[in-house]
């Protein structure tokens, strides 16, 4: 691995870490894909502090699954880039089914949805 190999396989995750500890924090939402452009109404309707978390800690262990892929794939080690996209799926995937299968949590008003 070369120096531009390894400063993309540390920086790139590490941005990505960074900016999941911010949202967790409710900072930087401003760069969630949607939100800026949900009415007012819409929003309300979320437990803001709630969804922030969860999406926060989404994004902090993409950053490590981002890690694995670039480290693997420079590497030619298979099995660690493999590691890290299916870390990166799983949490994809628990980013929108958690709020769906709790929705007291997320939602205010869960009763009317």
């Amino acid at each position: 691995m070369n120096g531009f190999e390894t400063i993309l396989s540390v920086g790139i995750p590490l941005g990505i870490v960074l900016w999941g500890v911010a949202v967790y924090h409710q900072k930087g939402t401003w760069f969630v894909a949607g939100w800026n452009t949900m009415p007012k109404e819409e929003k309300a309707a979320y437990n803001e502090k709630a969804m922030c978390q969860l999406l926060g800690k989404c994004v902090v262990f993409c950053g490590i699954g981002a890690f694995l892929v670039l480290f693997g794939s420079f590497n030619q080690k298979d099995s660690v880039l493999c590691i890290g996209v299916g870390i990166i799926a799983v949490m994809v995937v628990l980013s929108t089914v958690i709020p769906k299968l709790n929705p007291k949590k997320y939602r205010k008003n869960s009763k009317n949805q």
